[in-house]
């Protein structure tokens, strides 16, 4: 089967627009270092969905996330790197047919009856031993769209893997007590 990796350790002003031409999917991540208000050696993600990047975070030893600028981790390559960038591939975002798609809500409103998933605290990947690596991403990666705002439709949606995948995501983090999906008050 070969790398479950790409190699994209030319630095992220080589790489992202290569990636963005090929239209990559996958969580592009580094080990990084000197990274301004973050004591020690940390990781760095950035997560792709058809090349473009999507979300960017920073992980530090005690696995905080902290939300970053893609510009940001761009100049600290240029200036402190390159660091060693490994794309982590994902499966490419279903392509409904015309056939497939729901027809147009009526309304405005949300779907009915889909509830919307709360995170409950962190998300530790360390604790998942004998998880691979393409499991613990694609956990991380639905865990990174529970906002409280999204339905469980929306995170479907919103996130580039197949809804059957981000449904037993979901469910996974829900064992792990990771996230609550809170039952939908009643209409007053």
């Amino acid at each position: 089967m070969g790398n479950d990796w790409i190699d994209a350790s030319l630095g992220l002003t080589f790489s992202l627009p290569l990636f963005e031409r090929y239209r990559k999917n996958g969580l592009l991540q580094a080990e990084l270092h000197h990274v301004p208000g973050i004591r020690g050696r940390c990781k760095g993600y950035l997560h792709l969905v058809e090349g473009k990047v999507v979300s960017c975070h920073i992980e530090d030893r005690q696995g905080q996330r902290h939300q970053v600028n893609i510009a940001m981790l761009i100049q600290l390559d240029n200036e402190r790197g390159p660091f060693e960038w490994m794309l982590v591939p994902l499966p490419d975002p279903p392509r409904p047919s015309p056939r497939d798609l729901p027809p147009p809500p009526s309304s405005t409103e949300p779907v009915l009856n889909s509830p919307t998933p709360q995170k409950l605290g962190s998300l530790d990947l360390e604790k998942l031993e004998g998880w691979t690596h393409r499991q613990k991403m694609m956990l991380s990666i639905v865990f990174e769209v529970v906002d409280g705002q999204r339905t469980v439709e929306d995170i479907k949606t919103d996130v580039p893997l197949p809804p059957n995948v981000v449904e037993e995501a979901l469910r996974i983090l829900l064992a792990l007590k990771a996230i609550i999906i809170p039952s939908p008050s009643s209409p007053v």
